[in-house]
């Protein structure tokens, strides 16, 4: 089910939420949310915000209102690391 999830997300340009996640895959948002955990500690997902930014390097996530609001996302890890991660293309 780890690989269905990775796929999943690897379909999803925007990433998904915990719950579109749990919707799409057909299980318990408890058990999705353990796989989601386990895949972000390996540096297969990373988390992003609702603002298309990565959550886990900024220092205020326990305080946003955004994630409060909206909710974080997840996306499959790049596969190559760069100083600053740019999840949407740069407008035309």
């Amino acid at each position: 089910m780890l690989n269905q999830l990775v796929d999943l997300l690897a379909r999803q340009r925007d990433g998904m939420s915990l719950s579109e996640i749990s919707r799409a895959l057909n299980a318990q948002p408890s058990a999705v949310q353990s796989m989601i955990e386990l895949l972000v500690r390996k540096g297969k997902l990373i988390e992003i915000g609702p603002d298309g930014k990565a959550c886990a390097n900024c220092g205020m996530v326990s305080d946003c209102n955004l994630l409060a609001a909206h909710g974080k996302r997840y996306l499959p890890a790049p596969v190559f690391l760069d100083e600053e991660i740019r999840l949407t293309p740069p407008s035309a």
